[in-house]
């Protein structure tokens, strides 16, 4: 069958079953279901174990020094000299740059544009660690919520081999839902404005072949540690 008949005989589907398909739609519902599990006590506790299920790894600490503590420790055992992050004004933790500055590691500018972005992309590859925060984090699948866009590049989240993402307890919701309400709530319509896509990270990157063979880190960090403050 030729593309120009197929096309025709979508056409056709089409216009025949239009009614009934706007029909469906307007009948289905266009909010997200707010929870898909039952209520859990301890929100912190409910997201750790989904993250530790994901093959995550989450540290608790006590407060930002535990914090930076914690961050010298992971960027040690991998003998960071160098890493890419969002702009240390939106990872909002006190004393992060002198940490760096101190160890001797260098922060990376991930902004990736124009011609020579193949070329930047390759300067940029050796980093073995990458930094981010998050605007929310979801209890019940022990998922991270990201917006990128100006000093919040996509890259810092996604190319070195492990990720290092700081949570603060307060920034966990239960379900979906009310993530998505949070971010309504915070940016309203306009929040594609200064935002070039939200991304929802569950786990070190994955996936499978045919025959089920997982593998990690094929389309992104096989690492993902998250920090809880």
């Amino acid at each position: 069958m030729s593309r120009e008949q197929i096309l025709a005989t979508l056409r056709t589907s089409l216009a025949s079953n239009g009614p009934w398909l706007r029909e469906q739609a307007a009948r289905a519902p266009h909010t997200s279901p707010p929870f898909v599990l039952p209520a859990e006590a301890d929100l912190v506790a409910q997201f750790t174990a989904e993250l530790i299920k994901l093959e995550a790894r989450a540290y608790r600490v006590a407060d930002e020094t535990q914090a930076i503590t914690t961050l010298a420790r992971l960027l040690g055992e991998r003998s960071a000299t160098q890493i890419m992050a969002w702009d240390l004004a939106q990872l909002g933790l006190p004393g992060l740059e002198e940490m760096l500055a101190e160890r001797g590691i260098t922060l990376l500018d991930p902004h990736v544009r124009g011609p020579q972005r193949k070329a930047r992309l390759q300067e940029l590859e050796p980093a073995p660690v990458c930094l981010s925060a998050v605007d929310c984090a979801i209890a019940e699948s022990g998922t991270l919520v990201l917006r990128h866009g100006p000093a919040r590049p996509r890259l810092a989240s996604l190319l070195a081999p492990a990720h290092i993402a700081l949570v603060r307890t307060p920034q966990i919701v239960r379900g979906l839902g009310e993530a998505l309400a949070l971010l309504r709530e915070r940016h309203g319509s306009a929040i594609f404005a200064q935002t070039s896509n939200l991304t929802f990270i569950s786990g070190p990157s994955r996936t499978a072949d045919i025959e089920l063979t997982l593998s990690l880190g094929i389309h992104g960090p096989p690492e993902l540690h998250v920090v809880l403050l």
